[in-house]
């Protein structure tokens, strides 16, 4: 038999986190359960901070401005203009948080060097807790490595690198060809 849960059993099922710790009294832990625990946790903060919502998007939109990787001009123009926006969304995303208000509802806000700036305003953030979430030298070094990370996922996309390679061949000079470029070095 089925067994009905109340409106306030399931609020609060849902204020509870994901990963809460078992409380059914067994404290033996073995060794290989605190590394699996261990694991399954850094890889949960590893995704919390790599630009995942990002690099889908712009999987999504890279083959559609790039035509596939056949470019012209305009193709090329956009895809540098999709690369930018996407990697100051990475920048930009780095800073950005989440928190539970008074009634348990999940807010968004903007870390900035004062604090944390709710983004719909609505209820602000007491000083005490906003000054928690102040940006801090180690968010610039998370902003950057999603920045590089966001860059080499791009920048190996095989269309990008068609598209965006053809702007960066050389042309040959007049009149200089390979026949008389120097005989490599034999060691």
């Amino acid at each position: 038999m089925a067994t009905k849960i109340t409106d306030a059993e399931a609020q609060q099922q849902q204020k509870q986190p994901l990963l809460a710790p078992d409380s059914s009294g067994d404290d033996q832990v073995t060794p290989v359960q605190r590394a699996i625990s261990q694991t399954f946790r850094s890889t949960a903060h590893l995704a919390k901070l790599l630009p995942t919502g990002t690099v889908l998007a712009f999987q999504l939109l890279a083959p559609i401005f790039t035509d596939g990787g056949h470019c012209v001009a305009a193709n090329r123009l956009m895809t540098v203009c999709l690369v930018a926006l996407c990697a100051l969304s990475c920048f930009v995303f780095s800073f950005t948080d989440s928190f539970r208000d008074g009634d348990g509802t999940v807010r968004y806000g903007l870390a900035t060097f004062k604090g944390l700036w709710v983004i719909d305003g609505i209820t602000p953030l007491a000083p005490t807790i906003a000054v928690g979430y102040r940006i801090k030298f180690i968010d610039f070094v998370h902003a950057f490595m999603s920045i590089m990370i966001f860059a080499a996922v791009a920048l190996f996309d095989q269309n990008v690198a068609s598209c965006v390679g053809q702007m960066a061949q050389v042309q040959p000079i007049m009149g200089f060809s390979e026949a008389h470029s120097p005989e490599p070095y034999l060691y």
